[in-house]
């Protein structure tokens, strides 16, 4: 009798671990189909959809942690904004991804980069309605992953500078008024390792939304601005190109600019670490008021127009 009792015990047990891995498979797999295939109907949407339960959202590091999620991490890759953009408005499959000399990109070996996007004051940031619920602040940091993601779209080779400037500075006792002098140490060796045809530090303006704000195929946009600084040997070099993107930008989206300002004097930083290249640009895109969806129409409109800069040269 004991052994009967015995053995029911043990089958009673089995499957109630059977019934509860069944749930727990099933939640699984529920909850990453919801997850991974939830239509966007905005661009808001879209940029919740990249960051939910993210904490590190700025560089997009939603890891997988579970068996489940790596496998539906090999059907869309949260890890990669452009893919959940392609795949929740289904977009068409693009043709394969071209470097300037028209060669087709080899995925096993990454190709020369031809870009470099950093920032410079990491902490700036725009407004996102609705990402209140997700303890998540956009900003400068994550219109530089998703205008890398954007050139490399266009075939462009791009990196980004991953380095927490925040933290080299606290680690260092620099206060915000040495924040050049930070980043100037943290991109030097980089940009003398590679031959960037583009180097572009990416900021954010302090103005009100009416003067960063227009209207471009029916979606709002931040403007841009480029700030050139007058106050080293050859600054017209760096000037140069400035004008040559603006009036590129111009020709195809007139209103998107708001043209080239210089910066040279008493009280004014007039270098803003643009002596170490003369490739070197900075960008601003929108303003504090900016939301994050207005900073991505834009970032998809220029996107091209920097490939095309980056072609021609």
């Amino acid at each position: 009798m004991k052994r009967v009792k015995t053995k029911r015990k043990r089958k009673f047990k089995k499957r109630i671990i059977l019934y509860a891995l069944c749930v727990f498979i099933g939640y699984e797999l529920s909850y990453n189909i919801i997850m991974n295939f939830k239509l966007a109907d905005s661009n808001e949407t879209f940029i919740k959809g990249i960051l939910a339960d993210s904490n590190y959202h700025m560089l997009y590091e939603k890891k997988a942690n579970n068996l489940f999620s790596k496998l539906f991490a090999s059907v869309l890759d949260v890890n990669k904004p452009v893919s959940i953009l392609e795949n929740t408005f289904h977009f068409k499959a693009s043709r394969p991804t071209t470097y300037v000399d028209g060669t087709v990109m080899n995925t096993h070996k990454k190709a020369t980069p031809l870009v470099y996007i950093y920032n410079t004051h990491q902490a700036e940031a725009y407004q996102g309605e609705g990402l209140e619920n997700y303890n998540i602040k956009p900003g400068v940091m994550m219109a530089t992953y998703i205008l890398k993601d954007k050139l490399e779209k266009e075939g462009v080779n791009t990196m980004v500078l991953e380095d927490n400037l925040t933290d080299y500075m606290n680690l260092n006792n620099m206060s915000f008024n040495k924040s050049y002098e930070a980043s100037r140490t943290l991109i030097s060796e980089t940009i003398n390792s590679y031959d960037f045809k583009l180097i572009i530090d990416l900021h954010r303006d302090s103005v009100v939304k009416d003067k960063v704000t227009t209207i471009i195929n029916n979606k709002s946009c931040a403007k841009i601005i480029f700030v050139n600084g007058l106050d080293y040997e050859n600054s017209n070099q760096n000037l140069t190109i400035a004008n040559k993107l603006n009036d590129m930008i111009k020709e195809k989206y007139p209103s998107l600019t708001r043209g080239v300002l210089t910066k040279g004097g008493d009280k004014v930083n007039g270098i803003y670490n643009q002596d170490l290249n003369p490739n070197m640009i900075l960008l601003e895109v929108g303003s504090h008021e900016s939301t994050i969806d207005e900073v991505l129409n834009t970032l998809e409109l220029l996107a091209p127009i920097l490939a095309e800069y980056v072609n021609e040269i």
